[in-house]
């Protein structure tokens, strides 16, 4: 029999996480039983921390291991479902892209905005939200004058904004800020 036969990741240069064959009973039995204890059902955010592990980058509130926690965002989904160009490219014509925005309650909101409302929202996060989380705001897609008509141009920078605006209104302390709230509904 060769080494290789009885080793089959010896040669991986990645991570190896080797899941335990069993479950920790007592372990699982104390989390029950404080899940039961809560009157609303749900285990204490400090115990679920101590058991669940680090918590998560974006919030103090949540923990990647189980999900808990409060978003204080308001949307639960964000698309661009397209964009139509506004007048003629002559007398001043821009392009408007239609934001869809599924809010916790199942609400749909349609927000109609050009880039340069996008540019807005990016400027008032930059000066409202405190540096720990500016850095959770990505880039904004370039401005390209010579191809904002250009469907296939458009169209990528839809993708490229839905991308954006993603991460932004789904984070769950900046999507609840009042430069989020406030964009959404003018």
């Amino acid at each position: 029999m060769s080494l290789s036969s009885l080793h089959p990741f010896q040669n991986a240069t990645s991570l190896l996480v080797i899941i335990p064959d069993s479950i920790d009973v007592e372990e699982e039995s104390r989390f029950y039983d404080q899940l039961c204890d809560e009157p609303d059902g749900r285990a204490s955010r400090a115990s679920i921390h101590l058991s669940q592990g680090a918590p998560s980058v974006f919030s103090h509130d949540i923990w990647l291991g189980d999900g808990s926690g409060e978003s204080l965002a308001f949307a639960r989904d964000v698309q661009i479902s397209g964009w139509t160009n506004v007048g003629d490219k002559l007398g001043g014509a821009y392009v408007v892209y239609d934001c869809v925005i599924r809010t916790k309650e199942s609400t749909t909101i349609h927000a109609h905005k050009r880039y340069s409302a996008f540019v807005q929202l990016y400027r008032a996060l930059r000066q409202s939200l405190p540096p720990h989380q500016q850095h959770f705001v990505p880039a904004l897609p370039p401005k390209s004058p010579f191809a904002r008509y250009r469907p296939a141009f458009v169209d990528h920078r839809r993708r490229q904004l839905q991308y954006w605006l993603s991460a932004v209104l789904l984070h769950p302390e900046i999507g609840a800020c009042q430069a989020v709230r406030g964009w959404v509904m003018d």
